[in-house]
């Protein structure tokens, strides 16, 4: 087998191309950063002109590629892409039924919704870079912060979106928020969000911006996924940073917080390790809008050796077994009582987080991913 590795400045590359490698899998590297995912910025041509050149059985990829599902097509070569995005951020939806793509979905909800439209559509969680691990000395092990979380404070434009909308649909739209923030484990917007609902926006939208503005509904979600992210982000960052050192590593910032450590970026192949490493917690808050799935992030932290406390994501209990390879809180009470139990004891903390990374190593590495993934489609 000989396979076309498309990649672009994604998460995933190594850990991929290590697969590759240790199952014995030729393949061949096309790195090319889009501008647009739907726009032919010399993708097509840079893509045509490789295929042109010698015989491949398959062209791979992280995340979805509508252009390049259109050139596997019309060349007849299988598209695989494993995607670690929810929602896919696309906006034309039909390059996703070609029979010539095999997709696999983190998760397995958003797996399901797919396959109903028609699309080859198959579940694959993600997996952990035990590269992360490789370098890190006995100095960086729990060096750091009490708390440490990685990731966007997701500040979104929600305010001034609805703030033009009439009161009783604003009223509506921030109950319908309110209540999804509530559910631990359980997404149920967007089966909310339905056509009168929409419409009453768009009037809104209309008449402020003399008919040049509306809002599709994966838009409208997505801004509220966003939204509810955020919050639930500042209230746990503000809540655990009055009694404990917390650290926030991003490119955001928020004056809100002024007890959180904000440290900035950090590389995700230079330094977060050490960060996943030298924290004794390490908290993630999944992005409301992902119904199931266990996101790259906790398989990153695992892969590093350090110990999860987490939102509760249905699928973590396929994966995990909860209170041994991982933390799971529900609410913010439990965030709070969970985090002071484990930073108080060391051993029983230590203890979760190497299974979590001997569950890891044995049960969710990339090998296994892309053993499976390969003969899924090859059958």
């Amino acid at each position: 087998m000989k396979i076309l590795f498309w990649q672009w400045h994604s998460f995933m590359n190594r850990g991929i191309e290590t697969a590759f490698q240790k199952l014995n899998v030729e393949y061949d590297i096309l790195f090319y950063q889009q501008t647009d995912w739907e726009k032919n910025d010399g993708i097509v041509e840079t893509l045509e002109q490789k295929l042109a050149t010698q015989a491949y059985d398959l062209v791979f990829s992280v995340n979805f590629a509508p252009l390049v599902a259109e050139v596997c097509k019309q060349h007849g070569i299988l598209y695989v892409s494993w995607v670690y995005d929810a929602p896919l951020h696309i906006r034309n939806l039909e390059a996703l039924k070609y029979d010539t793509n095999r997709i696999f979905f983190f998760d397995s909800i958003q797996t399901q919704e797919y396959q109903k439209q028609g699309i080859h559509a198959f579940h694959m969680p993600l997996a952990a870079d035990l590269q992360f691990a490789e370098g890190l000395t006995e100095r960086v092990w729990e060096k750091g912060a009490d708390i440490a979380m990685v990731g966007q404070l997701y500040q979104t434009e929600y305010k001034n979106y609805t703030a033009i909308l009439p009161e009783r649909v604003r009223g509506y739209l921030d109950g319908l928020l309110n209540a999804q923030m509530k559910v631990s484990g359980g997404y149920f917007l967007g089966e909310l969000i339905d056509l009168p609902l929409l419409e009453q926006c768009n009037e809104a939208f209309q008449k402020a911006s003399d008919g040049t503005f509306q809002i599709g509904k994966r838009e409208l979600e997505y801004m509220m996924a966003c939204e509810m992210t955020g919050r639930e982000r500042y209230l746990a960052l503000a809540l655990l940073s009055k009694y404990f050192k917390v650290e926030l590593y991003s490119g955001d910032r928020d004056e809100r917080l002024p007890q959180v450590q904000q440290m900035g970026y950090v590389n995700y192949y230079h330094g977060m390790a050490e960060v996943f490493a030298g924290s004794r917690i390490n908290l993630n808050i999944s992005l409301k809008i992902i119904p199931s799935g266990v996101p790259l992030r906790i398989f990153d932290i695992l892969g590093a050796g350090g110990f999860v406390l987490t939102n509760l994501q249905p699928e973590l209990y396929e994966l995990f077994t909860p209170d041994k390879d991982l933390v799971i809180y529900e609410g913010l009470e439990d965030l709070y009582e969970k985090a002071a139990f484990y930073i108080a004891h060391d051993a029983e903390r230590k203890k979760i987080a190497e299974q979590g990374h001997r569950t890891a190593a044995e049960r969710h590495t990339f090998v296994q991913r892309i053993r499976e993934m390969l003969r899924m489609c090859t059958e």
